[in-house]
C-alpha cells in the first residue's frame, strides 16, 4: 500500500484541457455503472448495446459537440470540450491530483479530469447523465495512463553500460532465432499497438520491417510524430521476435506526449480486427485496493473482454510497480520481466509488478515474462527513438554527464537505453505473431498455453518492492511461468494444435 504521508487525492488549480477524451457506455441489459458486483462474470452478450441504440446515441452526441473517435458493441470513444460534458451530465468538469506510481517507478501526483456535482458518483472520472432519456448508461473521462517503461543512424551507438541490442540480442535470448531459421517469422500477422506514436526511424527502414501508416485518435495530432519516443522504441521489440509481421501503430498521445487517448486507441485497434493488440501502458491505484474495481475500470475491462471474444490476443504489460485493472482482466496475456545478467544467468526483474489479482478469481499477474531491466531505471535495451524526444533527453542526462543513471548516449542521437514491462509486452506480441504465422487458426488461449507451458523457469530474485513477490520453482508471482522460449512454444503448437 502507498504510505508516504501525502493525501491520495487533492484538488488541482489547473484548468481542464480544451478537449477531453472520454468513453460513453450505451444502455444494455446489464450495466457496469448500476450493478458492479457481477465483475463481468459470464458471457458479454448482456452488455452489448443494440445497433439502433448506439446509432441514436451517436447522433445525439454529434449534435451536442462530441466527436466520435471509435465505436464498439458496448459504447463509443469520444472527444469534446468540457462544456459539452457539463451539458450532458449536469455536473462540473474539474481537475484533481491523484498520487500514484508513474513513469520510471516514481510516485508523484498525476492530473486527472473529473465531473463533480450533487448527483454525480464519487468514483474519479465517472459520471452519469442528467436525463434518463439519453440512452447513455454512463460517462467515463479517460484516466491518465502511464508508459510502462520512454536523422539518426540506423546503427545504435556504443555505450559502456551493460545492455542488449535489437534485433539480435533480444531474438537470441528469447530463443527466436531457431524459429526464424525454420522460416517462421510472423509473416503477415497484423499487430496493433496503441501507444505514444510511431516515428519512422531509419532502423526500421534498414531492416525492411513492415509498418503501416500510423493512426491518431487525439484530434489535431500528427500521425508521423512521437513526442515521447515510447511507442517507436518499444515497437522494435516486436520485430526483433517477428521480423515479418505487420505493425499498425495507433497514436494515443497529445502534442505534449501525455497518453490521453489510450481507451480510444484500444477501441480503434479493435475496429481493425488485428490478431494481436499489444499495450505497454496502464493506470495505477492503491494496493491492496479498498474494494471492487470502479465502473470506469469495469467499463474498460468489458471492452478488453470483448476483444478477446473476437479472437484477438490482448497483451498488457504487468506494470513497473503499478497496480492496474488492465493486466488482471481474465484472458489477457500479462507481460512480466526477467533480467539476463552479463554472465547469462536469469533473475526476476525488480522493476516489474507481480501480484495475485484481488478482483478476478484465479488471475495472477504476470502470466509470463519478457526481457526487462532492473531498478532504478531499467536501462537495459538499446532502442530507436525520434532524435531529441523526451526519452532521448531524459535517459542521456546531457547536463549531468557523470550521473550514474545516464545511459551513455547523447540527448539527440535517436537512441536510448530503456525497457520496463513496456518492452516485455511487445516481445510477447512478436512471439505470438510467430506462433500465429505458423498456425493461423490458433486461439488466444492456445497461444497463452503454448507460451506458459514452454517458458524457461526463473527461480531467483523478486519483483518490484511494492509487491516483493519472490521467484521460485514453477509458476510464481514474480515472473509468471518464466521467460518465453519462442522455439519451444512454436514446437508445442506445431505438435499439439
Amino acid at each position: 500500500m502507498m504510505q508516504i504521508g501525502l493525501p491520495l487525492e487533492t484538488w488541482s488549480d489547473d484548468p481542464p484541457p480544451e478537449k477531453i477524451v472520454g468513453y460513453i457506455s450505451v444502455e444494455s441489459a446489464k450495466s457496469v455503472f448500476k450493478d458492479e458486483e457481477h465483475s463481468l462474470e459470464g458471457p458479454l452478450d448482456a452488455y452489448y448495446a443494440p445497433k439502433d441504440l448506439r446509432d441514436t446515441v451517436r447522433r445525439d452526441l454529434e449534435g451536442t459537440g462530441f466527436e466520435i473517435l471509435a465505436e464498439s458493441q458496448l459504447g463509443l470513444s469520444v472527444s469534446a470540450p468540457p462544456q459539452a460534458y457539463e451539458e450532458l451530465t449536469g455536473g462540473s468538469v474539474v481537475t484533481k491530483e491523484r498520487l500514484q506510481y508513474a513513469e520510471e517507478n516514481c510516485i508523484r501526483y498525476v492530473t486527472h479530469v473529473d465531473i463533480v456535482g450533487d448527483k454525480q458518483p464519487a468514483a474519479l472520472g465517472v459520471a452519469r447523465t442528467k436525463s434518463d432519456s439519453t440512452k447513455i448508461d454512463g460517462v467515463v473521462l479517460e484516466k491518465p495512463r502511464m508508459f510502462n517503461a520512454v536523422f539518426p543512424s540506423p546503427v545504435p551507438p556504443n555505450t559502456s553500460k551493460f545492455h542488449l541490442r535489437v534485433p539480435d540480442d533480444v531474438a537470441f535470448l528469447l530463443h527466436a532465432k531457431p524459429a526464424h531459421q525454420a522460416g517462421q517469422r510472423g509473416k503477415g500477422v497484423l499487430v496493433a499497438m496503441p501507444d505514444s506514436g510511431q516515428y519512422r526511424h531509419p532502423f526500421f527502414t534498414a531492416h525492411g520491417y513492415h509498418l503501416k501508416t500510423p493512426i491518431t485518435v487525439v484530434p489535431g495530432t500528427s500521425r508521423s510524430k512521437d513526442p515521447v519516443g515510447h511507442g517507436s522504441g518499444e515497437s522494435a521489440n516486436i520485430f526483433a521476435v517477428a521480423p515479418e509481421c505487420v505493425l499498425q501503430a495507433i497514436r494515443a498521445s497529445n502534442d505534449s506526449g501525455d497518453l490521453v487517448g489510450a481507451v480510444a486507441a484500444f477501441l480503434k485497434a479493435k475496429e481493425l480486427n488485428p490478431r494481436i493488440i499489444t499495450n505497454s501502458w496502464g493506470g495505477d491505484g492503491p494496493f491492496p485496493p479498498a474494494g471492487s474495481p470502479d465502473a470506469s475500470d469495469l467499463a474498460f475491462a468489458a471492452e478488453i473482454k470483448d476483444a478477446i471474444a473476437q479472437n484477438i490476443l490482448v497483451i498488457f504489460s504487468a506494470g513497473n510497480g503499478q497496480f492496474s485493472v488492465e493486466p488482471q482482466v481474465p484472458g489477457v496475456l500479462a507481460a512480466g520481466g526477467v533480467f539476463v545478467t552479463p554472465s547469462g544467468s536469469l533473475t526476476a526483474s525488480n522493476y516489474s509488478s507481480g501480484y495475485k489479482s484481488p478482483w478476478f478469481d484465479g488471475v495472477n499477474v504476470p502470466t509470463v515474462s519478457g526481457l526487462v531491466g532492473m531498478l532504478p531505471r531499467a536501462q537495459y535495451l538499446m532502442l530507436p527513438i525520434p532524435p531529441g524526444c523526451m526519452i532521448d533527453k531524459d535517459e542521456s542526462h546531457p547536463d549531468l554527464p557523470d550521473d550514474p543513471t545516464t545511459d551513455g548516449t547523447t540527448g539527440n542521437d535517436g537512441w536510448a537505453l530503456f525497457s520496463g514491462t513496456s518492452a516485455a509486452a511487445p516481445q510477447l506480441a512478436g512471439a505470438a505473431a510467430v506462433l500465429i504465422g505458423a498456425k493461423p487458426n490458433l486461439t488466444p488461449p492456445q497461444v497463452i498455453q503454448a507460451m506458459t507451458t514452454t517458458a524457461i523457469d526463473v527461480v531467483t530474485g523478486h519483483c518490484n518492492p511494492r509487491f516483493n513477490s519472490p521467484a521460485g520453482v514453477g509458476p510464481d508471482l514474480a515472473t509468471g511461468a518464466g521467460l518465453i522460449n519462442v522455439a519451444a512454444a512454436l514446437n508445442f503448437v506445431q505438435n499439439n494444435f
